[in-house]
């Protein structure tokens, strides 16, 4: 009978270990891991705040595909209009380029660009010490178009000719490869401090291979389910390989805590079967809530939101599964197991009995954080700056700041229409044009603003257009020979015009929104409706007010349906209360903190919040399991739930540790946002533990109890 159930567990650890090889080389071969970053990912061609792009793109020929490159020297100097043409006609030349507009191919030569209405403001800088060029590209550029740039501007580059590139293709690049950098180097070194971690907790190289096959399955099927469901590597799915990791683990080593003191005294099968009846109905609960969690983000009109939810979803019930089906199989061949070495034992029951005589120090700690946190969510920058994605110090950061500051960087357009209804090629509607024109430009968030009376006024430099009306002209700069620029301006019915402004984005206070409403009531007040607004500038806008509400309104439901089900777990209105209200003060001090200090929230680090909560969620469930137990044997008193602590202890501090030191690799990033996530999840693990261990019992002896609990 022993041989027939060796040989059955033999054989369940080699199915599972070739499972894992089989999902190992579907993944390294089959599954595109690059990140997948562009100007467009913030929303899907369905999604509501794309219905504007759609609408622009079918009136107006679109040129605000751009890279803005900046050359930096004596910009009257014959020496740099040579280097200005060669860098112009490389660029040109490239696959992904329509056009390339510099000194050397629209006004050929700097004095020219000064007295020009267009030039002026499309190409020299406002400290006249740099002029741009300014490469429209395809929506779908080819891959090497953007490298190759890259390697001409820097076999240019010299001490007296300073080159910056900037413009939504470009900075998604950057962020793309930050990314992808990150995806390498932290998510291995993380891997490694994981290993290291469970090495040290359970002190067994079964455990230890068990736990890591498990996580590691849950990663690979999440990122090949999601790539069956043509969901790409993106902006916030980057990290979900970590994530689902780390809800497996945490299903792990309450399993492990459990089936460690029963496997002392009951024999290895009894023990194991034990320990899952035990604990997998908190976990269950856990991976329930965690599970609506993700799927609440589903019906956000947001892609990379719309993305995470159901990947999230889709990784939180494998991560059950796997730590539940893959783990207990190596579980049975594992002995039992082999505690600390006496120094760390020692040191362990010393740090329990000093907390324990500090409890109140820990509760005064986190109620009176709370409090002092709550100015900090009026705070929160949840619309941060497009360099905030880049160290304030670095190179790039450097760059795109000083392009930004001479004459703006991000794009934002907005359509036009006279009010009283008339055409827009007439004199009248010209020098009403030139007042929105001058008005616009005066906002201290407008950068440069291109549009058609520029275009019109450039058009009337040439000395035979005394004698062509304003249609002629529109008309002839319709035309091939002139690049069809008057279609990117102005609708074939002369009703509608196009402003394409260049937005600051270095020092604003306020929220792209907020500005982009300010600038549709100056449109109005000249005149003016504001048909459609759209570009990038407005898309990151509606992306951060998304992020947010979806922040905000998520946590209350998740908040609301953890009420509900710590309600079904604990059976106990006073305890269900305890438990929301200890979870809350998590989102609450940590959402406080980041306002307070002005980190930026930005799309990357936002979700960090939900993973801490979900961490909070999963040992207090399994406490209040364990107080459910000792509860039938009498009266609740504090030395029951003192009990209930000491039990638990070892797993939500193992948990809490894990993730921590796991996590903590990414705060030594150089990718900023990469930096936030790690910072956020934490702190919010420290938190966490807290709650769960002093905090959740005080609240429900000493709050919302009818009788205080007895000594």
């Amino acid at each position: 009978m022993l041989k027939k159930i060796t040989r059955a567990i033999s054989f369940e650890i080699v199915f599972f270990v070739l499972l894992s090889a089989i999902t190992c080389f579907v993944l390294i071969n089959y599954v595109d891991l690059t990140p997948q970053v562009d100007e467009n990912f913030f929303f899907s061609t369905d999604d509501p705040q794309f219905r504007a792009e759609k609408r622009i793109s079918e009136l107006f020929q679109r040129r605000d595909t751009q890279l803005i490159i900046n050359a930096e020297g004596d910009i009257e100097s014959s020496k740099y209009l040579e280097k200005i043409e060669y860098l112009s006609q490389k660029i040109g030349s490239l696959p992904g380029v329509i056009s390339v507009l510099s000194i050397s191919t629209g006004p050929k030569t700097i004095e020219n660009a000064f007295r020009s209405p267009l030039w002026r403001r499309l190409l020299v800088a406002d400290n006249k010490k740099a002029t741009n060029i300014i490469a429209v590209l395809e929506k779908n550029q080819d891959e090497r178009t953007l490298p190759e740039i890259e390697k001409f501007a820097r076999q240019a580059q010299a001490d007296d000719f300073i080159i910056r590139i900037s413009g939504a293709p470009y900075i998604a690049k950057l962020i793309q490869r930050n990314l992808l950098s990150d995806l390498k180097t932290f998510s291995v070194l993380s891997f490694i401090i994981f290993t290291l971690m469970i090495l040290f907790i359970f002190r067994s190289f079964i455990i230890l291979c068990a736990t890591l096959l498990a996580c590691l399955n849950t990663s690979m099927l999440t990122l090949i389910t999601a790539h069956l469901l043509h969901i790409q590597i993106g902006i916030l799915t980057v990290n979900l390989a970590t994530i689902v990791f780390v809800l497996t683990l945490s299903h792990i080593v309450f399993l492990t805590h459990n089936w460690k003191h029963l496997i002392i005294s009951l024999p290895p099968k009894k023990a194991l079967i034990d320990s899952i009846k035990y604990t997998f109905p908190p976990s269950f609960w856990s991976m329930f809530t965690t599970l609506l969690g993700f799927l609440s983000l589903m019906i956000v009109p947001a892609k990379p939101l719309r993305e995470l939810g159901i990947s999230g979803a889709i990784g939180t019930i494998i991560a059950i599964a796997a730590a539940y089906g893959i783990y207990p199989a190596f579980l049975r061949k594992a002995s039992a197991p082999k505690f600390k070495n006496e120094y760390f034992e020692k040191a362990e029951h010393l740090i329990y009995r000093k907390t324990k005589r500090k409890n109140k120090y820990f509760i005064f700690t986190l109620i009176t954080l709370g409090i002092l946190m709550l100015p900090g969510l009026t705070m929160i920058k949840h619309d941060p700056s497009i360099f905030s994605y880049f160290k304030k110090s670095g190179e790039i950061s450097r760059g795109l700041r000083y392009i930004d500051r001479n004459g703006g960087s991000n794009p934002l357009i907005i359509v036009v229409k006279i009010k009283s209804g008339a055409k827009l090629n007439t004199t009248e509607s010209y020098n009403q044009l030139w007042q929105l024109e001058t008005s616009l430009e005066n906002h201290e968030a407008v950068g440069s603003v291109i549009s058609l009376p520029v275009l019109m006024a450039q058009a009337k430099q040439n000395p035979l257009s005394f004698f062509l009306s304003w249609e002629w002209l529109l008309e002839i700069m319709e035309k091939p020979a002139h690049n069809e620029i008057a279609k990117s301006f102005v609708t074939e019915n002369r009703e509608n015009g196009l402003f394409l402004l260049r937005m600051k984005e270095d020092k604003r206070a306020k929220a792209r929104l907020e500005i982009i409403e300010e600038l549709k009531k100056i449109v109005h007040d000249n005149g003016f409706d504001s048909e459609i607004t759209g570009g990038i500038y407005a898309l990151q806008g509606h992306l951060s007010k998304l992020v947010m509400s979806s922040l905000v309104f998520g946590l209350f439901r998740l908040l609301l349906l953890f009420f509900i089900i710590s309600w079904i777990v604990s059976r106990s209105l006073p305890v269900s209360l305890a438990m929301t209200a200890s979870i809350s003060i998590i989102p609450l001090i940590v959402l406080g903190c980041v306002g307070i200090i002005q980190m930026p929230l930005d799309i990357i680090a936002a979700p960090s919040i939900n993973i801490a909560i979900a961490i909070g969620i999963d040992s207090m469930i399994h406490m209040v399991k364990y107080w459910r137990n000792i509860k039938q044997e009498g009266k609740i008193t504090k030395q029951k739930w003192e009990k209930v602590r000491k039990r638990l202890w070892d797993p939500v501090l193992n948990t809490m540790s894990v993730i921590t030191l796991g996590f903590g690799v990414f705060l030594f990033s150089q990718f900023p946002p990469t930096q936030r996530f790690g910072g956020i999840i934490v702190f919010g693990s420290l938190l966490a533990g807290l709650t769960a261990l002093y905090l959740m019992p005080w609240f429900v002896c000493n709050v919302f109890s009818r009788k205080k609990c007895e000594p």
